[in-house]
């Protein structure tokens, strides 16, 4: 069996882009699925629990959505005048 490939980006306490959820926030923890307590539902044995910079309600995704927000804007493109 290999070895999960290990998570490599943003750090609790920095801003994180949420792929899955189209979200930017601050990057709360990384888990194990095994330290969970409740029914994680996610795909991956990590999970991350970002929450909105400004306050709002926290969230969690799978740790394979979380990058750097530089790295998801340089995969964004926009459209306009």
């Amino acid at each position: 069996m290999t070895e999960p490939t290990p998570y490599k980006g943003p750090q609790p306490g920095q801003e994180a882009y949420d792929a899955a959820a189209e979200r930017t926030g601050i990057l709360q923890a990384i888990c194990d699925v095994d330290e969970l307590a409740f029914d994680h539902r996610m795909p991956g044995p990590l999970v991350a629990f970002l929450r909105p910079e400004k306050g709002g309600q926290e969230w969690a995704t799978d740790s394979g959505n979380v990058k750097f927000p530089e790295e998801a804007k340089s995969h964004t493109h926009h459209e306009g005048p």
